[in-house]
């Protein structure tokens, strides 16, 4: 099993190696989608082996039903942004905004990209986590930069600056949890491994683990886009490559969570749940209320959809925060959900700013008239995404809500309620401007969308459709398992 693990981490590598040695468009956009499609073949297979065999363990490679979550969420977005990108990048040749020289380069650094997210979610051990969090920057910072005008070097500056200081932070705690772990751990042990600092969590030393968890939370969250750290998130969003953006916000962000998951089980071995549950309600709670005004008075596309993303990750970090089955439950499913959503509305946003050659709201009108398909598929992402039944975020928003108020945490739940509410009053608010209205007379002509767009935009609406009306066996029992690790059941 280790072998299809390496074949799921090295086959992006291999695809982005080969990319960069390729001239023909044409070429290159095949060649990327025949690779993404065998590193979709391995991480099906290691979910099929964790689905049937159980925990997968190969020296420093662990897959467990967490580590499954996230890795089919990397799945599926990295497909649908891989085949978006043929169709999104031959426009963008076709409009002049890239060379041909500078293809090879975009799919080289969106398959290490991807190689980095399946990294972060296949090493068992802390450090190696933090190496793979650190190595996602690296890689999503040059396509953020893709474009090498001033607006994508500023924001793609900020974004490393911000995030490095955040790694750090994560780093610090990471080095005070080995000290932690050291003494505690008897000879012989490995240091910073998850499976012996869970099984140590109730000898380490408290005092250090709760200093530990703050800087990895600050640290980590500052990747997550929690805010008060997020600042770099609405500039890298909306500067990048539209298949980078969905990337950015439906799975790198999940994966900076996942690492925050990964240390709060040990702490809270530790601690028990109280001293965790209240920075993490803190910090979910804080990120939603950040967002709303910047929502509400927003003027770029693909910023909303951004700020859309901060208060989405404080949504699940709060759901975390609540720490009981159902809310955890929740929150790993919202996950999902909200990648699925978010990744479709970004595609969208971006056939949206090629054809109407701006992303200021205010210049965007008349879409469902202007274009009928993307139109629809626009109200319906907007409709999605902010939790209108009966679309997948509705059951997983629902959860989180409920098991505030399960767990008797009314003041809490009310709270959330209200600040949902301002977020959906929102995105209808910008939803009515941008998809009604008089066509400018800048706006699209003839509009064709590539056979990849629409795939990729069908099997997302699918995605989001199914999701919240049918949950698969396989996938439930996956949620089930992956919160109990979380809660420690």
């Amino acid at each position: 099993m280790g072998e299809i693990l390496l074949g799921a981490l090295l086959m992006p590598l291999l695809t982005g190696a080969v990319t960069l040695t390729q001239k023909k468009p044409l070429r290159i956009h095949r060649f990327n989608v025949f690779g993404n499609i065998l590193t979709c073949g391995f991480l099906a297979a290691v979910l099929q082996q964790l689905i049937t065999g159980g925990v997968i363990h190969e020296g420093m490679l662990y897959v467990d039903e967490l580590s499954g979550v996230l890795l089919l969420t990397v799945l599926l977005l990295s497909f649908t942004a891989t085949l978006f990108s043929a169709s999104y990048m031959k426009k963008e040749l076709e409009h002049g905004n890239i060379s041909p020289k500078m293809l090879p380069r975009y799919y080289g650094l969106l398959q290490l990209f991807i190689s980095t997210m399946i990294g972060v979610l296949i090493v068992e051990n802390l450090g190696l986590i933090w190496v793979a969090v650190e190595a996602t920057t690296l890689a999503s910072a040059l396509l953020v930069a893709f474009y090498f005008n001033r607006a994508a070097l500023e924001a793609a500056w900020k974004y490393v600056m911000v995030c490095t200081v955040g790694i750090c932070m994560a780093l610090l705690g990471t080095i005070l949890l080995y000290y932690a772990q050291v003494n505690a751990m008897p000879a012989g042990g490995t240091a910073l491994s998850w499976l012996q600092l869970r099984e140590l969590s109730g000898s380490l030393d408290p005092n250090m683990v709760k200093l530990a968890l703050i800087f990895i939370l600050i640290g980590y969250g500052t990747k997550a886009g929690l805010a008060p750290m997020h600042t770099w998130l609405p500039d890298a969003h909306s500067q990048a490559p539209s298949p980078v953006s969905a990337l950015l916000s439906g799975a790198l962000l999940s994966c900076a969570l996942y690492a925050i998951l990964r240390n709060v089980i040990v702490v809270n071995g530790a601690l028990g749940g109280e001293f965790s549950s209240t920075l993490l309600i803190a910090f979910g709670l804080f990120s939603i209320i950040i967002a709303i005004p910047f929502i509400l008075v927003q003027h770029d596309v693909k910023r909303l959809l951004a700020y859309s993303s901060v208060e989405h990750m404080g949504l699940i970090t709060f759901g975390i925060g609540i720490g009981t089955p159902l809310a955890v439950y929740g929150a790993l499913l919202h996950i999902v959900n909200h990648a699925l959503a978010k990744s479709m509305l970004f595609y969208l946003a971006g056939i949206i700013t090629q054809e109407y050659r701006t992303k200021h709201i205010l210049r965007i009108r008349g879409l469902v008239s202007a274009m009928p398909l993307v139109g629809t598929l626009f109200i319906i992402g907007i409709l999605a995404i902010t939790g209108v039944p009966p679309f997948n975020v509705f059951v997983s928003k629902f959860m989180i809500a409920w098991s505030a108020f399960e767990s008797n945490h009314l003041m809490l739940g009310s709270v959330l309620l209200i600040l949902l509410t301002a977020v959906f009053g929102g995105m209808v608010y910008y939803l009515m401007k941008i998809g009604f209205g008089s066509v400018p007379h800048h706006g699209p002509g003839e509009v064709r969308i590539g056979w990849p767009a629409r795939t990729a935009l069908f099997l997302s609406l699918a995605g989001i459709v199914v999701a919240g009306l049918y949950l698969p066996p396989w996938f439930n029992s996956m949620l089930i398992q992956a919160a109990a690790i979380v809660t420690g059941g």
